[in-house]
């Protein structure tokens, strides 16, 4: 028999056999615990002590509304009701689902305003645009071993998939290329803090959101430099090269960085960047994104009320485009009781005894966990330094996914999702817990399942 003719039973016995593997999987990892008497399991926390959460969020960009008209509204109407209100059209984002107006209302009027566009029958949906602050805690620069890497077994990893580069979009502070952990694998990215990336048309679906956003990416500056130094941090976690004798090593050392410089040197970002970065994925091909951004529980970004239109186009990624989301939990120590979305991995933080770190967030909205405190990674300036945060435990799960794709770049956002549900360390025989979601994904695992080996 010729080769051609064996190659398509080869792709078949292939694909079963990832198959057979992910559904094995599936069935002991999220049925029932493993047997394996020396494996590891996360501590269900007892001694969380309960914090009140900001009744009022406050931290939003004054006198500013995004609304997004309802897909068969006269255009002339919405005019007409925005010219009623007073207020001036500053600029629009993204084209038919995704069309977004940026809305400058009149002085004092911001609540006014939004209270009657909110019930207008033009309207799809209307937030205001929240501010979010990096979700790190500084630790003194020191020079540890990375026990994160082991914790989620990535090197055995690196020993089944090797070679190759899935892109990670670093939605962050940008990244400092010239560092030796990021040189040759930081391509140009995208700056969404730009007045010209926020406040016209980038992309959004279609062949026209195409060419805009392709157009958009190219006549961006990049995010080739850290304006504040966490993205860096962050970028280092996911992606630092190995076996170059410097500094540190990233969970997924060959995957390539793709930065989006969402927030300014201080350390600020807000939903119009986060929009306009995730347009520019959807124009660019990007598949995972990092967000390591918040605010203290009910307001962060796991809230799809206060941020209707962010979630809008979050969804439209996944669902769509065959993005994946991983957002850091946040480091308020607090409950989070927004409700879990398909379209967002939230990620919490454990510390080094496999328990939830003291200062990350929990709640219904987590899907995943992973080390987030004593986290060595590579700062802007080349040093080393020791830190902890959900900013780090988001990127690392991040990371995972790009091993899983790296193994097998054909696979779709669901069934990765799913591998690395399967593949996580639970807390006993608990299938999902508030503390840590489905669990720790173990890279190992993960890899092995995509390549359909075990």
């Amino acid at each position: 028999m010729s080769l051609s003719k064996c190659a398509p039973l080869t792709a078949t016995k292939k694909f079963l056999g990832i198959a057979l593997s992910l559904l094995v999987g599936l069935s002991a990892g999220l049925t029932a615990p493993s047997n394996a008497a020396n494996e590891a399991k996360l501590q269900i926390p007892t001694d969380l002590k309960k914090r009140t959460a900001p009744a009022i969020p406050t931290n939003y960009q004054p006198n500013i509304l995004l609304v997004m008209p309802n897909a068969n509204a006269d255009n002339d109407e919405v005019s007409d009701v925005l010219k009623e209100a007073h207020g001036t059209l500053v600029g629009t984002m993204g084209e038919g689902r995704l069309k977004c107006l940026i809305y400058q209302t009149e002085k004092g009027k911001l609540e006014e305003t939004e209270k009657k566009f909110t019930k207008d029958k033009h309207f799809r949906c209307v937030s205001r645009n929240y501010q979010f602050k990096a979700q790190i805690i500084p630790n003194d620069p020191q020079f540890g071993s990375q026990w994160h890497l082991g914790a989620v077994n990535a090197p055995k990893a690196w020993d089944i998939t090797s070679g190759g580069g899935q892109k990670i979009a670093v939605f962050d502070s940008g990244c400092q290329a010239s560092v030796a952990d990021l040189a040759g694998k930081t391509l140009k990215g995208y700056d969404a803090t730009t007045f010209g990336a926020r406040m016209t048309v980038l992309g959004g679906p279609g062949p026209l959101g195409d060419l805009l956003g392709g157009i958009g990416g190219a006549l961006s500056g990049g995010a080739q430099t850290d304006v504040q130094g966490h993205g860096t941090l962050v970028a280092t976690t996911a992606a630092a090269t190995f076996n170059n004798s410097i500094n540190t090593a990233g969970v997924a050392p060959t995957a390539k960085v793709y930065p989006v410089q969402i927030a300014g040197s201080n350390g600020m970002t807000d939903d119009i960047a986060i929009m306009a970065g995730l347009l520019n994925m959807m124009a660019s091909g990007n598949r995972i994104v990092n967000i390591s951004y918040g605010a203290p529980p009910p307001i962060g970004f796991t809230n799809p009320f206060l941020h209707a239109p962010l979630h809008l186009y979050m969804q439209e990624y996944h669902d769509l485009e065959g993005g994946l989301i991983f957002l850091s939990a946040g480091n308020d120590g607090m409950f989070d009781p927004n409700p879990p979305v398909p379209y967002l991995c939230t990620v919490s933080a454990i510390d080094n005894s496999l328990s939830l770190a003291d200062f990350s967030n929990w709640g219904t909205s987590v899907k995943f966990t992973a080390p987030g405190k004593g986290i060595v990674c590579t700062a802007r300036d080349g040093t080393v330094k020791n830190v902890a945060g959900t900013s780090f435990s988001a990127p690392i799960v991040a990371s995972i996914a790009a091993l899983v794709w790296n193994a097998n770049p054909g696979l779709p956002n669901v069934w990765v999702e799913h591998i690395l549900k399967a593949s996580c360390t639970r807390a006993g025989g608990l299938l999902w817990t508030p503390y840590y979601g489905y669990g720790m994904p173990n890279a190992e695992k993960a890899v092995k399942m995509a390549r359909g080996i075990i």
